[in-house]
């Protein structure tokens, strides 16, 4: 009688000890200082230096239902998680990687809190082109070359387009501009000798436009010395600098396939992938607390 009598009181302690344990990491999590919503999907950590792109990850995920915790760096969101603030509130984290103690911050968090899904942030590079003005381009001609040239243009910073020509009205590259929003103009003359025009590539293939151009062009216009390398130079940076983002993203997905990040994420985000990649982030999570 006694032995049974001890069984059942012992089996009440335990499970009055579980229960006990269930509520406090209950209210860590819904009366959190972070301000939990009531019936959050769950928390989601966003390490961003540039306050804009943490506003509208932070706008999309409550949307969603997430509750959002911003910081500025990873640095400070090593010495956050280190200073009291309780790391089951973390569901996930979205780090930025190419900035400052980006790498270090992943391999913080993935040592010291294993079951917290981390996602990493990268964007496109922003090329500065100081204070210096842009380089005008007039384009002649629509085929192929033309619309080579708008997809190239079109895309390098400090670059402006300020038209495009060609005799045939349907050529493709006509078309292509009107797209892009750069002016298409029906008269060849006025475009060549529009003010301001820094440099005219002929891509007409037609041998009586060279005479054309060195008639109407202004002064200062070049038909590809310095505006013309001052492209090329512009091309090669440009270039230089995606090679460097292409590098960045291979590393990035080098962390997602030996399992140190869940998944990665491109600036400037778009809130269906956003919201794709904290779920299957989350999903990772309940897989760590089984």
């Amino acid at each position: 009688m006694f032995s049974t009598m001890g069984f059942w009181v012992y089996l009440g302690i335990v499970v009055g000890i579980a229960a006990m344990v269930w509520m406090l990491y209950y209210c860590l999590c819904l009366l959190s200082p972070k301000k939990r919503l009531k019936y959050s999907k769950g928390c989601v950590m966003v390490v961003e230096d540039e306050s804009d792109v943490r506003e509208n990850i932070r706008v999309n995920l409550e949307r969603a239902g997430y509750d959002v915790i911003e910081i500025e760096d990873g640095e400070k969101a090593i010495k956050a998680m280190g200073s009291g603030e309780n790391p089951f509130v973390v569901d996930v984290i979205i780090t930025d990687i190419p900035k400052s103690k980006g790498l270090e911050a992943i391999t913080y968090f993935k040592k010291h809190y294993p079951r917290i899904s981390l996602i990493g942030l990268t964007g496109l590079p922003h090329f500065e082109m100081g204070n210096t003005r842009p380089t005008k381009i007039a384009i002649l001609g629509g085929g192929k070359g033309g619309s080579a040239l708008l997809s190239l243009f079109s895309h390098l910073p400090g670059i402006e387009i300020v038209g495009i020509t060609d005799k045939d009205p349907n050529a493709p590259a006509l078309k292509r501009a009107n797209e892009l929003r750069i002016p298409v103009v029906h008269d060849a003359i006025s475009l060549i000798a529009s003010e301001g025009t820094n440099l005219i590539v002929d891509v007409t293939g037609d041998p009586h436009m060279q005479q054309l151009i060195a008639e109407h062009k202004g002064p200062g216009a070049e038909v590809l010395g310095g505006a013309a390398a001052r492209l090329l130079w512009n091309v090669v940076q440009h270039e230089a600098e995606m090679q460097t983002h292409l590098l960045q993203t291979d590393s990035l997905a080098s962390l997602v396939t030996h399992g140190m990040i869940v998944n990665y994420l491109v600036k400037p985000l778009q809130e269906e992938t956003l919201i794709a990649s904290v779920t299957k982030a989350m999903e990772q999570r309940e897989i760590h607390r089984l």
